[in-house]
């Protein structure tokens, strides 16, 4: 059988069985960048000084202040590892780069090139339609978005370089209903806010570690398709692979997004 008709999901699960052969070497960032989208003090004000938005930015941010980012970085870190690790693949310290950059084989750089953290307010309009008439209630909501860029290359392999970006957002958290009282005929809103803290964020980056992960191993995984097939996936063609099942599906938006995209 010619190698370019063998069907994609075979060469995805001999990357997946041979998955304990690769290693890679993880390089976490030093410090976290921190972006206050909420200008509109600043901008009310004709603030034009650099040094001086970013002061008071700085000083009217929700949370920048009291984020520590090596606990931050460390979560994010720890997340990524350990769902990695349960792919079977090793995972080499700043400690051995000596015996990693020795390999010469199925070994990759993963270089976490950069970390940046954005906090926005932003109008949220919570709506339900009842018996014909829509109900609204207006909140604006706190959010910081996480945004990551990634380097991931085979190690002695300088072929092509590939450089990739993820964003992800958490919010305060909105539980509601519009409750039809069908004594006096009005609809009543009920709400909560559960509010975003810096707790729930170093939770979160923790989560998006672990996520990330994924993205990686599927990531080297078709890669390895592309490679074995003798032509590069198109992006509606890329795969995820779920290790709890052992099944294959779309990648569609739950991928890196690469920076040639």
């Amino acid at each position: 059988m010619m190698v370019s008709c063998v069907p994609q999901k075979q060469f995805a699960k001999e990357f997946v069985a041979k998955s304990a052969q690769f290693k890679v070497m993880v390089l976490s960032p030093n410090i976290v960048y921190k972006n206050n989208l909420n200008t509109y003090l600043v901008d009310s004000l004709n603030i034009t000084d650099e040094k001086i938005r970013d002061s008071i930015l700085w000083e009217q941010s929700h949370f920048f202040k009291n984020i520590n980012d090596s606990l931050l970085i460390a979560n994010y870190i720890l997340g990524y590892k350990t769902e990695l690790e349960k792919y079977g693949i090793s995972i080499f310290s700043d400690e051995s780069s000596l015996e990693f950059l020795s390999q010469d084989s199925n070994a990759y750089m993963i270089n976490i090139a950069q970390l940046e953290i954005e906090e926005e307010d932003y109008d949220y309009r919570d709506e339900a339609e009842i018996y014909d008439y829509v109900y609204y209630h207006d909140h604006k909501l706190k959010a910081v978005n996480v945004n990551s860029w990634y380097e991931i290359n085979m190690l002695n392999d300088t072929s092509d370089e590939n450089i990739f970006y993820a964003t992800n957002t958490i919010t305060d958290d909105l539980n509601s209903s519009f409750d039809y009282n069908v004594f006096n005929g009005k609809v009543e809103y009920i709400h909560d806010v559960d509010s975003l803290t810096v707790h729930k964020i170093y939770e979160y980056s923790y989560l998006l570690g672990r996520i990330y992960a994924t993205y990686t191993y599927d990531f080297m995984m078709n890669r390895y398709i592309s490679k074995n097939q003798g032509y590069a996936l198109k992006k509606e063609e890329l795969l995820r692979y779920n290790p709890n099942t052992g099944t294959f599906f779309p990648a569609e938006d739950n991928r890196f997004i690469s920076m040639d995209e």
